[in-house]
């Protein structure tokens, strides 16, 4: 589940990750890199076209990226959120923040630390492996 609030950063959170430039991306997908460089700065919104191409190369569902891209037509196909009545929230984003500090047994992890688990975490998203509904 991609874990943003517009079409633009979910594109450069999964580029991030996957550790690639706008250029390899661009290329790889026949894209323009000014066309992507606008989209990741929520500039211009791609096609529905684009993000089913960007989708297959990412190895993505194309309905989690459509959905912030397309709310209107896309959103209702996005599955039900499980129920968080009760429980902690916290967003994976945050955990890449540079004011979030990580710890474990009431100790802060070292930067490179934070940056291990919040890619780990992110790459478990992506991947699309592991999600609420399923763990229940």
């Amino acid at each position: 589940m991609i874990m943003t609030e517009t079409v633009g950063s979910a594109l450069r959170q999964i580029r991030k990750n996957r550790g690639e430039s706008i250029v390899e991306v661009a290329k790889a997908t026949h894209t323009s890199p000014a066309s992507f460089t606008k989209w990741e700065n929520d500039q211009t919104i791609p096609s529905e076209r684009s993000i089913r191409k960007l989708a297959e190369y990412y190895e993505t569902d194309p309905l989690e990226v459509l959905a912030l891209a397309y709310p209107d037509k896309y959103a209702k196909s996005r599955k039900s959120e499980p129920d968080l009545e009760g429980k902690t929230i916290v967003r994976v984003e945050d955990l890449l923040s540079e004011g979030t500090v990580l710890t474990y047994n009431e100790h802060a992890l070292h930067p490179s630390k934070k940056e291990l688990v919040a890619s780990f975490a992110a790459g478990l998203i992506i991947a699309g492996n592991t999600t609420a509904s399923e763990e229940d």
